[in-house]
């Protein structure tokens, strides 16, 4: 949506406010009318005409001066609003002149000041003016005596009195109602970005588990197929065609996998390790695969542990991880695999017998920090040791875990 198409959205609730609003005065405004024409016809002063006139002259003011003023809900204090209230002043004073009784006028003009005027001090000095104007008023209709300035001076105090005290009221009521729409906003607004940093940190997140994934599955077949392929072309050099058969075989076997993996990971399942089938059945497998591809001998002694299906994808994948070093740095000979469980929690071991690493050199590849985030994910923990005798590769997980590998 354009920016166009922003404003006029926004600017539809305060429409419709101001609409609502107008109606509300112009239903105050016919029944002030409405009592004033029966207060005029009842009247002992039999001024009837005169206040007729004076009842043409507010409704005249409202809807030439007052209306528009109200409509347009102007925030500043402008020309039109000062003529508006000046010319309800003086309506309020030429009414009550007209005919006493009419003095209840002032029950309408004394909010529609608070309304037009933006700021307190302004409405508040516009009341006594009006005020002073109805007392007027009272004088000249009732004559200059002591009563009729008793009578104006406790009318017009009163309502004074009363006017400012709602007025004051409303305006409270007014600014803690803007104080709360302010809240509301900042709210909407920290709750927006609240909502876009988690769908970021849940991207960034998912951006993680699909590299890990992708890492301990397509990575490490393809590295294999490589291989492979690199064998095959020595075999070649050497015309030696059985063992050339032999490896297209196990290429083409390593490359269907990758395959597999590549479409599991595309339709968004879980993962590619055992479904349905014991972890110490898949390392078996895994190990075959294994001694088959690199011509390293490996040894499986996994014992049938009870785990969730994802901590299954964890240890199998950190045994894919493990070996995968063995295979590109160790120069072993021969590998161990092993898989352990006690009360709370699987152990898994992979070692070699190859020349192993300084463990207090940082590592620059993904592979052992991949396995290391994983494990963490799960609550468990990797540990890596090395000397010239080999390398010793140790997972631990709780069994009880289940995470998303």
């Amino acid at each position: 949506m354009d920016d166009t198409g922003d404003r006029a959205e926004a600017a539809a609730p305060a429409r419709s406010g101001t609409a609502i609003s107008m109606r509300w005065w112009d239903a105050g405004l016919a029944i002030t009318v409405v009592v004033m024409v029966v207060l005029a016809t009842t009247s002992s002063s039999g001024r009837v005409t005169a206040s007729f006139v004076a009842v043409g002259l507010l409704v005249l003011t409202w809807f030439a001066l007052a209306r528009p003023v109200v409509r347009r809900a102007v925030a500043l204090l402008s020309l039109p609003t000062v003529t508006a209230v000046a010319a309800l002043v003086v309506v309020g004073g030429v009414t009550v002149a007209a005919t006493p009784e009419l003095a209840v006028v002032q029950a309408f003009l004394m909010p529609l000041i608070w309304t037009l005027l933006p700021g307190t001090r302004s409405a508040i000095v516009a009341n006594v003016c009006l005020c002073v104007a109805i007392s007027i008023g009272f004088v000249v209709s009732l004559g200059w005596s002591a009563e009729a300035l008793a009578t104006a001076a406790t009318s017009e105090g009163l309502s004074l009195v009363f006017s400012i005290a709602l007025g004051m009221w409303i305006t409270t009521i007014a600014r803690v109602g803007v104080e709360r729409g302010r809240l509301l906003d900042e709210l909407r607004e920290a709750q927006a970005e609240l909502a876009a940093r988690h769908r970021d940190a849940g991207t960034s997140t998912e951006r993680e588990r699909l590299a890990r994934e992708i890492h301990d599955t397509i990575a490490q077949s393809l590295t294999g197929v490589v291989m492979l392929a690199q064998q095959t072309r020595g075999a070649l050099a050497a015309g030696d065609l059985a063992t050339i058969r032999e490896r297209l075989d196990v290429i083409e076997a390593a490359a269907r996998e990758a395959l597999t993996e590549a479409r599991t990971l595309v339709a968004a399942t879980a993962s590619t390790g055992p479904a349905g089938t014991d972890v110490a059945a898949a390392l078996h497998r895994l190990g075959e695969r294994f001694e088959r591809e690199s011509g390293i001998g490996i040894t499986v002694d996994a014992v049938e542990v009870d785990l969730p299906r994802d901590l299954q994808v964890v240890l199998v994948r950190c045994t894919q991880e493990a070996l995968a070093n063995v295979r590109k740095h160790s120069a072993s000979t021969s590998a161990r695999v092993t898989l352990t469980a006690t009360d709370g929690t699987a152990v898994l071991v992979v070692s070699d017998d190859g020349t192993g690493f300084d463990t207090a050199v940082a590592s620059t590849g993904f592979g052992l920090d991949g396995l290391r985030e994983r494990l963490e994910l799960s609550g468990g923990r990797l540990d890596v040791s090395s000397d010239r005798d080999g390398t010793v590769v140790t997972a631990q997980v709780p069994r009880a875990s289940v995470v998303t590998p």
